[in-house]
């Protein structure tokens, strides 16, 4: 036996001693190291987990007994509730019970809360402690418990320690588990001994015949035992000596495959960085020749601007010398290192710096010239101008002194001359001459105080004027005037004024309107629209006897919830003094019903309403009326349901601050709608005609001073938008002037766009002169998605700046050879739709260059074919129709509804009210205007903020709800287990508060018209009313009050509640919280938005029954052919019967389906800035896919980048720090069709994949302070075409198929969901070919080589799961379409070929909805059209229209944008159901290669019927 070292024993030192165990280190070489369990003797080392021999029991942070057979040390197990600054008493070092929890955490491992304290300790942890007067509740839900239940809490105390005993059984079996395996491993050393007794056996029988023959050899002389000791020595050593050394080269062979493999590993991982290292050169080298070519380019530029031509002509040579030399390094530079790449690429990055630099000169240098040239050129017209002063300073004074003398007689001369022609049209129009008269007076005396020869023109010109409008008068009395007359009246009129368009273009430009406007045979409408266009801020003084009875422009039904008016009022109490006098009345004519005014009393300004019981009088009793300063107050009265409001702000004289009161009051009664009659309203300001009867709370005096209304219900209004008027002498009693900038509210100049005007400046370059370098300035304030901002229009070419979605976009074509240049990002830079002001600047460099800002930086600039701007007018915040629909490209674009505070052309202001093409927009820019107080809910989405709220105890809430949908939650709040809830159940109104159910009596409220609902609680009762009439309450039962505390609630749904989410509108809510008064709640303050719209509501009440009185094909145009009704019809309504099969198919909850084409995906938004940092993203996925991206996050030029993405079938997250990439990918593969959580964490330079819970990769890049961050949007399931390709391998860049669900980021719900395409609800079942339209809504565009023009045949199967919906839209820009829709279980195709509509339409036997499949056959030639389906067959025949072209248009299949369809359609929604072997002249058509798949539509299958 040989003196064996380092623990080995045996003949050959092969095997270690008792207490040790073989290790094999990574290079192969063996040790002995000591074995981690109870030992027979004392070790002088450290073991794994255990202290020293000296103290034989765990290391800080472990808990066992080593020295236990069948012992050993395991990890504290806290659950992460022990106290960091304890780290080595963590826990009791032999039985394992945690010493120091804290986070308000208690029990063996510090898994629940401690005793006064409820929460989840080890998920949330989110301890918090107990808000009972007993101080005991339960340690879940913090509901307060009695003192006897101490006794339960003990039994608490036994079920965590069951828990705990449970829990220390698993990590026993994990031990056996362990056991188990070294007994699998002892198996495999008795498989071992059983060779060697095998090969023993064997040698035996050999050594048998072995002696035999020995013996015969020395004829038995030998002693058989020296003969078996000769053979041992001469035949079995040498052999066991052999076997021995092969089994050590065995088990060295064994020991060393591992490391080899593993090297082979890195090897191949080396490999493929190498690769994609050779391919990130190969990219660097074609950017640095792009880049050298574009310096090469600026160089060039710099030739012709540089004064020194000799040097650039030298710095040319010298680029092109640089230029070879580059060219013969990048011929190298595949073959060089990386770090030669990386050097490379700064340099280029250093030239490009350079050259902009240089290019940045240029321009100044061009600024500067044409600065200087400006100079000049100003200068030259300051000399003209000059000289053309001083000539008409002569000329003024020899006019002078006959100025006075004329003046007198021109002034009274011009007064009879408008007095006689008004009053002919007063028998008309009523009092129209007030307004006009008083205009054209103040228009004639400044003319006439202004020049005598002007005056003189003016007296000439309204000659015509006068006989014109006593001709015209005449003829209306006898009701002898047509269209054709009225033309030629406009005509004359319009030459007749055209002499005075120097001095009164605001007339001229009326005119005009009218002359546009008159399209039928109705001059009284026109002139209305003329005089509703009158919304003037002007005053009216009102002397004690007049009044005025105005026009809102407010639609009666808008009032009933919510009534707003705002008004200014000036009296002078040293002049007039107070008494009690009427101010307004909107309300019944008799006095009767439900009415509001405004009213002086005892000094006081008084607000008066009235619901239907007994009056209500708000007394603003804190600011008298006669200590009000001699000039303009604004006053504001608001009703919200029962309550109401009266505000009053004082400006101040001396400096900017205000003084403001409000009082506040609420009516009697449980009404709470403003119910007028149409028919009986009136709306009178400072006093009333003797047949009007006024309430006994407002018969007053007529009011005496000066007042102004500024908006009712945010809508602008003025008095000067008249009925009637009555005993106002405006000559007599001038109007009060008002100092517009006395409030704060209006010294910020600003305009106001409410999405149907336009401001229009003609001849921009009278302010500047379009140069090298263009530019436009514009400050936007807005909450809508999307508005036009600047539009210019000349022929074929146009420029739009637009807001889309929220984000600017940038289109234009100025004759380019590749169509329009189209400039858009979803960069959060370009959103401003987030109600604050945003600068806008567009520069136009060089004629080639387009440069965006937003807020002073540069966001995005975009080359194109060198082109100067072909445009003399601009279009601000708006456009005409004609001009909109003057091409496809601007067909859909809408008005901006919003706020602008300035436009600047080449830096000169303009002020857009001034402009004479301006029409509707007004100035100032009231905060009202951006407040959210209407919701739309699509069924997925919810509205969720908190407030200390206490629904239970004392409560009242009220809201607007109009819905298609039997069902939906309305709002919801919950306290632990208990929950307060109002829903639809089945049509019906339902108040659920604590088990409790009010139910209205109506059933019928998913009808699509808008009602108001009030539900409260007092001590006594729970009441739930209804449109003021559907009344109902339940006594409330005896139970605890619940403390008042900050509590989530939500509206039109919930992320936890088992009620299905609405699906509709829910307007002005109001809710009582504690902390505040009660006011309509602004939707867009809430902090959780789940895919709620805050625009407008599209739900519509159903149309009535289409086609009633009409045949089933007609080609006549008849009112009502796309579903309106004629006058004389009455309205009825349709009642859609529900398919067979459920517009809903089954599906997983909160899940997504992806797939079907290679951009599905959603968008998400408002990304945190603490991303750039830290992220913890979780979700769920199932997929069967090999390949595909999942989800994707980068920045805007994707230099920094995050993806998730499958691999044949593996996992794989990655992301870039700086030059170097993590990249982890799994072991396994999780493309089985079962769900997987998934977990992706980024901290800094570490990356980790968690994978189901139990795997762990992690993977972490050298260096910490690189600079990451990412701007753009989250992608999930797919991104934008020709995204993620420079970071994503190819055939994982495009969309995964399956399903995601429950996307989390560091906790939180993702929820921002801006953009989907080609996704819907991850259904479950069985499913068939086809393609899919979810209920949410969606459409197909189909590729630009399919095109339905004036002859096609088209086939399509279909099988719906909503009785109506829009199969297929088809337009062109000359309002031409065609349209084939399902309605109520018949096809239809409605044709429009520019003459009229004409239709047809079939209605199956069956019907549509039977759940089966239905095959469509549409076949078109001309005006030609023939409808079959499934066999049954109709036609029609329209208007033949020679002028008619085939176009190539888009062609939307499912849907289209409701903009885009015709007006009047019978169904605007999209179709919901599946479809499936479309054709278009025998052409099968592939939905996965449409142009266009937006919305919940899945293609390439259809859940099962």
């Amino acid at each position: 036996m040989q003196s064996c070292q380092d623990h080995t024993t045996g003949d050959f030192c092969e095997i270690c001693e008792d207490g040790y165990m073989p290790d094999v280190a990574n290079h192969g070489r063996h040790s002995c190291q000591p074995c981690a369990c109870p030992l027979s003797i004392i070790l002088n080392q450290t073991i794994g987990n255990h202290l020293a021999s000296s103290s034989p029991r765990c290391a800080p942070g472990f808990y066992g007994n080593p020295m236990v057979i069948g012992d050993s040390c395991k990890s504290c197990d806290c659950n992460g509730n022990s106290d960091p600054n304890h780290i080595f008493n963590e826990c009791h070092n032999v039985t394992g019970f945690c010493q120091n929890c804290w986070g308000d955490t208690a029990g063996a491992n510090c898994e629940r809360c401690a005793p006064g304290f409820y929460g989840d300790a080890i998920s949330a942890k989110n301890c918090r402690e107990c808000d009972c007067a007993s101080s005991h509740c339960d340690v879940h839900t913090g509901e307060c418990l009695p003192e006897s239940t101490t006794v339960n809490l003990c039994c608490d105390e036994c079920i965590w320690h069951l828990i705990g005993d449970l829990r220390l059984s698993n990590k026993t079996l994990d031990q056996v588990k362990v056991s188990v395996l070294n007994i699998s491993t002892g198996a495999a050393a008795n498989d071992r001994l059983k060779y060697y007794n095998y090969t023993a056996q064997r040698l035996q029988t050999h050594l048998h015949k072995e002696r035999h023959t020995l013996q015969t050899c020395y004829n038995g002389e030998v002693e058989t035992s020296f003969v078996v000791l000769c053979i041992y020595k001469c035949l079995c050593c040498p052999v066991l000596r052999h076997m021995r050394q092969l089994e050590k080269k065995l088990i060295s062979t064994d020991s060393r495959v591992a490391p080899v493999r593993e090297v082979l590993s890195r090897f191949t991982n080396k490999l493929s960085e190498a690769q994609e290292i050779l391919q990130k050169a190969a990219n660097t080298v074609q950017e640095t020749e792009d880049m050298n070519k574009a310096n090469t380019v600026k160089f060039q530029k710099s030739e012709v601007t540089s004064n020194d031509p000799g040097n650039v002509t030298e710095y040319h040579a010298a680029i092109d010398g640089a230029s070879k030399g580059l060219q013969e390094k990048t011929e190298v530079l595949p073959l060089t290192d990386r770090d030669l790449v990386l050097r490379a690429q700064d340099h280029a990055e250093d030239l490009q710096s350079q050259a902009d630099e240089l290019d940045d000169l240029i321009i100044k240098a061009l600024v500067t010239a044409n600065v200087y040239n400006n100079i000049v050129q100003y200068i030259e017209e300051a000399n003209i101008t000059g000289l053309t002063t001083m000539d008409l300073a002569t000329r003024a004074e020899d006019a002078s002194d006959g100025i006075n003398t004329q003046l007198g007689f021109l002034k009274t001369q011009s007064e009879n001359v408008f007095k006689e022609s008004l009053s002919l049209r007063s028998e008309q129009f009523g009092i129209t001459h007030f307004l006009v008269q008083h205009c054209l007076i103040i228009l004639t005396e400044e003319v006439a105080e202004g020049t005598l020869n002007r005056s003189v023109e003016v007296l000439q010109t309204i000659t015509p004027i006068h006989e014109k409008v006593e001709e015209w008068a005449t003829n209306m009395k006898h009701q002898d005037y047509s269209a054709a007359a009225f033309d030629r009246a406009v005509v004359s009129a319009g030459e007749a004024v055209e002499n005075l368009s120097e001095l009164v273009p605001e007339l001229l430009h009326k005119l005009r309107v009218v002359e546009e406007k008159n399209q039928v045979n109705n001059v009284t409408t026109n002139i209305m629209r003329i005089r509703e266009s009158y919304d003037m801020d002007i005053s009216c003084f009102f002397n004690g006897q007049s009044s005025v009875q105005v026009q809102p422009h407010t639609n009666l039904e808008d009032l009933k919830t919510v009534t707003t008016i705002s008004l200014f009022i000036r009296v002078d109490p040293d002049k007039d003094p107070i008494e009690d006098r009427f101010i307004f009345y909107l309300g019944d004519r008799n006095g009767r019903k439900d009415y509001m005014g405004l009213a002086i009393k005892n000094d006081n300004l008084v607000y008066v309403y009235n619901l239907g019981e007994e009056d209500v009088e708000i007394p603003l009793g804190s600011k008298p009326v006669s200590q009000w300063p001699p000039v303009f107050n604004l006053i504001k009265v608001e009703r919200l349901g029962r309550h109401g409001k009266v505000f009053l702000t004082v400006p101040s004289q001396t400096s900017t601050d205000e003084q403001k009161f409000i009082q506040k009051g609420e009516a009697f009664g449980t009404d709470s709608l403003f119910d007028l009659d149409p028919e009986d309203t009136v709306f009178f300001v400072g006093g009333v005609p003797a047949d009007v009867r006024l309430p006994p709370a407002l018969s007053l005096a007529p009011f005496v001073g000066c007042i102004e209304l500024a908006s009712l219900n945010n809508d602008v209004i003025s008095m000067y938008n008249f009925k009637q008027t009555h005993k106002m002498d405006v000559v007599a009693s001038t109007p009060c002037p008002r100092y517009k900038l006395a409030f704060s509210q209006s010294r910020i100049a600003s305009y106001l766009f409410d999405g149907t005007g336009y401001a229009l400046i003609n001849n921009m370059e009278r302010r500047g002169k379009f140069g090298i370098v263009t530019r436009f300035d514009i400050a936007v304030r807005t909450v809508a998605n999307n508005g036009i901002l600047l539009l210019m229009v000349n022929g074929d070419n146009f420029f739009l700046l637009e807001l889309k979605n929220g984000f600017l976009r940038l289109m234009y074509d100025f004759g380019f050879s590749g169509g329009p240049n189209v400039m858009e990002s979803n960069s959060p830079k370009l959103q401003i739709n987030d109600a604050r002001y945003h600068e806008v600047s567009v520069i136009y460099h060089y004629s080639k260059k387009f440069i965006l800002l937003v807020d002073k930086s540069h966001v995005k600039s975009m080359e194109n074919e060198k082109k100067t701007l072909p445009f003399s007018d601009i279009y601000i915040g708006g456009a005409p129709s004609h001009i909109l629909l003057s091409r496809p490209d601007l067909s859909s674009l809408v008005g901006l509804k919003g706020c602008v505070k300035g436009f600047q052309f080449q830096k000169k202001d303009f002020n857009l009210l001034e402009e004479p093409g301006t029409i509707g927009i007004s100035s100032g820019c009231p905060e009202e205007y951006f407040m959210s107080r209407k919701a739309y809910f699509t069924g997925e989405s919810y509205l969720g903020s908190a407030a200390k709220i206490s629904p239970f105890d004392s409560f009242e809430g009220g809201l607007n709800f109009r819905t298609l949908q039997p069902t939906g939650l309305l709002f919801y709040h919950s306290e632990g287990s208990e929950e307060f809830t109002i829903t639809l159940e089945n049509g019906a109104v339902v108040l659920n508060a604590r088990g409790t159910r009010v139910k209205s009596q109506k059933k019928q409220y998913n009808d699509g018209i808008t009602h108001f609902l009030v539900a409260s609680v007092n001590n006594d009762k729970y009441e739930l009313v209804v449109d003021d009439k559907d009344k109902h309450e339940k006594k409330r039962p005896t139970a605890a009050p619940s403390a008042s505390t900050v509590r989530n609630f939500y509206f039109g749904g919930s992320p936890s509640s088992s009620i299905k989410n609405f699906t509709g509108c829910i307007s002005y809510a109001y809710i009582s919280r504690q902390d505040r008064d009660i006011e309509p709640e602004d939707f867009q303050k809430y902090t959780e938005n789940v895919q709620t719209s805050l625009q407008d509501c599209p739900v519509k009440r159903p149309i009535a029954a289409l086609f009633s009185k009409q045949s089933k094909n007609s080609a006549k145009p008849k009112q009502g052919l796309l579903g309106l009704n004629s006058d004389d019809q009455e309205p009825g309504e349709t009642e859609e019967t529900p398919c067979y099969l459920s517009p809903r198919p089954r599906a997983t909850r909160h899940a997504h389906h992806y797939g079907g084409t290679a951009n599905s995906r959603q968008e998400f938004t408002d990304i945190p800035g603490s991303l750039s940092k830290r992220s913890h993203f979780s979700l769920s996925l199932k997929t069967q896919s090999s390949f595909g991206l999942i989800f994707y996050a980068s920045d805007e030029a994707e230099d920094n980048f995050m993806a998730l993405f499958l691999a044949h079938g593996k996992l794989v997250y990655t992301f870039n720090l700086g030059q170097q990439r993590v990249k982890i990918k799994s072991l396994e593969k999780y493309n089985d069709g079962a769900w997987h959580n998934v977990i992706f964490i980024r901290d800094g330079n570490l990356g980790r994949l968690v994978i189901d819970g139990l795997t762990v990769l992690e993977d972490r890049a050298q260096g910490s302070n690189i600079s990451w961050h990412v701007s753009s949007q989250l992608y999930l399931g797919g991104v934008p075409p020709g995204r993620a390709q420079r970071n994503i391998q190819r055939n994982s860049a495009y969309s995964f198929t399956g399903c995601v669900k429950n996307l989390q980021l560091n906790g939180q719900w993702l929820s921002s969901v801006s953009q989907t395409f080609g996704v819907t609800p991850c259904f479950e079942g069985l499913s068939e070919p086809g393609t899919y339209f979810s209920e949410e809504g969606g459409y197909v565009v189909l590729d630009d080589t399919f095109n339905l023009g004036l002859k096609f045949e088209l086939v399509v199967e279909v099988r719906p799961r909503v009785a109506s919906g829009v199969l297929l839209h088809v337009y062109t820009a000359a309002e031409e379409y065609l349209t084939i829709v399902v309605l109520c279980s018949q096809v239809m195709v409605l044709v429009n070929n520019g003459v009229r509509e004409f239709f047809t339409q079939v209605t199956p036997r069956l019907g549509l909805c039977d759940g089966s499949w239905h095959r469509i056959t549409v076949i078109r030639d001309a005006n030609v059209v023939q409808l079959d389906v499934d066999s049954e067959v109709n036609h029609v025949v329209g208007p033949l229209n020679p002028s008619t072209k085939s176009v190539r248009t888009p062609v939307f299949i499912g849907g289209a944008p409701v903009s885009l369809l015709p007006e009047g359609i019978a169904t605007r929604r999209a179709y919901t159901g599946c479809m499936r072997k479309l054709t278009v002249n025998e052409s099968q058509v592939s939905f996965s290669k449409a142009a266009l798949v937006s919305g919940a539509v899945s293609v390439g299958f259809c859940p099962a019927a």
